[in-house]
């Protein structure tokens, strides 16, 4: 059964602002949190029945914004490798070789990086540190536990600094060179 113009205006309007908020949370981009915005409402349109059986429909709605956003950011990044890579060539008449290696290193490794967590701690440790949300609202969400919730953003913490030690202590290393 689809959902009519009642039940969106009494489950989802009143969502309206902190499903964008979370979303603008992950993009960081006006016309990408627009149009996660849109692809979230269809999940929702698809998937009304679920919704309405859910225990915490609001955290179901969260949820499924905020992996509209990180589908939506995936595909962005992605894009922006392929486009960083003409704009590469273009910048190497500007900055020196050594400069266009390491950012391209940077960047890689940070792409690297944040596709090795788990989707639970990526979505996690951006609520926490990015959003500003507290456990509990996170918990929510994800339809989990607080203390869950606080394993995966330490868990997500301590996997990006491992796996990004090398890219910092080697960025320091260049900057006390200049």
């Amino acid at each position: 059964m689809q959902y009519g113009q009642e039940e969106y205006e009494r489950i989802v309007r009143p969502l309206e602002d902190r499903m964008i908020r979370l979303i603008w949370g992950v993009t960081k981009n006006a016309e990408d949190a627009e149009e996660a915005l849109q692809e979230a409402l269809a999940v929702l349109w698809r998937k009304w029945d679920k919704i309405r059986m859910h225990p915490n429909p609001e955290a179901l709605i969260y949820r499924i914004c905020i992996n509209s956003a990180y589908d939506l950011l995936r595909r962005r990044i992605r894009r922006e490798k392929r486009e960083a890579l003409v704009q590469v060539d273009a910048a190497v008449n500007e900055k020196t070789p050594a400069d266009v290696l390491n950012a391209k290193e940077c960047l890689a490794a940070i792409h690297h990086a944040i596709g090795q967590l788990s989707r639970h701690q990526a979505i996690a440790v951006t609520m926490r540190f990015v959003q500003g949300l507290s456990y509990g609202d996170i918990s929510r969400a994800l339809g989990c536990r607080e203390n869950t919730v606080r394993k995966h953003v330490e868990r997500g913490r301590e996997r990006l600094r491992g796996l990004l030690s090398n890219v910092i202590s080697e960025q320091r290393g260049v900057e006390s060179f200049q």
